[in-house]
């Protein structure tokens, strides 16, 4: 589209939604297309104004008369309808005035109705302006700091963490500690909006007023609820030359084992108890076990007897700082690094799965076993030893370059027919290149391979472990084209 074309196609849908308006009773005036819109309670006088990037941005709807709509969790902060979702922008549909009309009628339809059934959304923040202190706010746990004064205090990456404290008679003027309060608002059915609507909301024992206006309240920790759910907000609030208190939103996040896992997927609860082995923590194996603990495994252990090489880097979970020691520790600490919780939960075994005991030991201490060595005798003995026991295996391995990934269900469930032996796909073939100390040609199989066959494993591994397989036998797949055996 040319930019010619472009402008003529935003001047064309304008017009056509203008003509719409006009055929809909509305005026053009200073502030917008005004005209009335009628719903099951009576009749309502509107303004719709057009955005500058209309019409890639939806039309706003405020009344004529702010006070004769009631406030609700439906409202912008500046009085306007909250139309449109953000999960609701397909095909521009509001360009069609008699549809985008329809969709204002039904918003007051459901208005007059009291909004049952809403969708419960933690949105108090956006009624509030933001704060000029650009840090952010940290809370673990609020219900150990309700009706409590706390302090904030800086901590690495411009963040403030919460503990407990009172602002001291003297404080020192260099301290950077920000003291505080957490309060309850709870079920809040109309946001509030400015200090007299919290104040008139909080538990008078506090004197916050009196706490703010002499500074040794700066924050205020609220607790809210709607619906089943509960969210916070934190506030910056200062005491004004008249009497008053401005309120600002401080940028805040909570920081707990529950907020951490929130985007694991909705079945890592069902996770939470599994425990998981995965037999070699190279790169593959590595990136496995990363995906298996951010979809909610806890309970995790690694097997391997190779040390980090530098060369191992490219296509590793683990970076530079940990050349030189065992992988299944190097990877250990990573996860650990990046979820506390995960320390009591990870073992590791520094050394090769060599025997038929050791074998049957971990298939029946795990609920899943995952190789991840690519190597054959590994693959025959856990095979042939979850066959024993009546148990499976999920074997994952890149093949042909990292042209190839294959991962096997061993045995297969429900007496299915085996993958196909694998065959090597047509490519480049490129001469082999060696390093010192390393008696095989180094693989060339590239880092998104490695991670593309990960994703696919950690997805067969969840289904086994929520008794929902993806595919009795498992999947190969040749990355230029589709999955085989899934489909079959």
């Amino acid at each position: 589209m040319t930019s010619v074309s472009f402008d003529e196609y935003v001047a064309y849908t304008r017009q056509h939604f203008e003509e719409g308006l006009i055929r809909a009773g509305f005026s053009e005036s200073a502030a917008g297309w005004e005209g009335p819109v009628a719903h099951s309670a009576g009749m309502t006088r509107v303004v719709i104004g057009l955005p500058s990037r209309f019409p890639f941005r939806p039309p706003t709807v405020e009344p004529v008369d702010h006070d004769a709509v009631p406030w609700s969790w439906h409202r912008d902060p500046n009085g306007a309808l909250c139309l449109v979702s953000e999960d609701d922008h397909d095909g521009l549909w509001w360009t069609e005035a008699p549809v985008f009309l329809e969709h204002v009628t039904a918003w007051f339809e459901h208005a007059d109705a009291g909004w049952t059934g809403d969708r419960p959304a933690l949105d108090l923040d956006r009624y509030f302006q933001q704060s000029p202190d650009p840090r952010l706010y940290l809370y673990d746990d609020l219900g150990l700091y309700l009706n409590h004064f706390v302090r904030f205090t800086p901590s690495s990456n411009a963040t403030m963490r919460i503990r407990h404290g009172t602002r001291p008679r003297k404080a020192l003027k260099s301290s950077k500690d920000r003291f505080g309060y957490v309060a309850d608002l709870g079920d809040v059915d109309v946001p509030p909006r400015t200090w007299a609507d919290i104040s008139a909301r909080l538990d008078s024992n506090a004197d916050l007023d009196r706490r703010i206006r002499e500074q040794s309240v700066a924050v205020l920790v609220l607790i809210y609820r709607r619906g089943p759910h509960q969210g916070a907000i934190v506030l910056d609030v200062a005491p004004t030359k008249d009497g008053g208190t401005v309120v600002t939103r401080l940028r805040s996040g909570a920081d707990t084992e529950a907020a951490r896992s929130a985007r694991a997927g909705v079945v890592a609860p069902e996770l939470r108890e599994s425990r998981v082995a995965v037999v070699g923590a190279g790169a593959l194996g590595s990136f496995i076990a990363d995906m298996l603990v951010r979809a909610g495994v806890r309970q995790l252990t690694l097997i391997d007897d190779d040390v980090v090489m530098p060369g191992n880097l490219v296509r590793h979970l683990v970076g530079p700082d940990a050349v030189g020691l065992p992988k299944v520790e190097a990877v250990k600490r990573h996860l650990v690094r990046h979820n506390e919780a995960l320390a009591g939960g990870i073992g590791t075994v520094n050394g090769a799965l060599t025997s038929g005991v050791e074998a049957v030991d971990h298939l029946r201490n795990h609920d899943l076993v995952v190789n991840a060595t690519a190597d054959f005798t590994t693959t025959a003995l856990l095979h042939v030893s979850a066959q024993t026991l009546g148990t499976r295996v999920l074997s994952a391995a890149l093949q042909n370059d990292g042209r190839t990934y294959r991962i096997d269900v061993l045995p297969p469930l429900d007496d299915a027919v085996p993958l196909p032996p694998s065959t090597t796909s047509a490519g480049t073939e490129a001469p082999p290149l060696f390093e010192a100390g390393c008696a095989s040609p180094i693989s060339p199989t590239p880092p998104h391979a490695v991670i593309e066959a990960a994703a696919a494993t950690v997805r067969h591994a969840i289904g086994l472990l929520v008794d929902h397989p993806l595919h009795p036998a498992g999947e190969m797949r040749h990355l230029h084209s589709a999955p085989q055996g899934s489909h079959q």
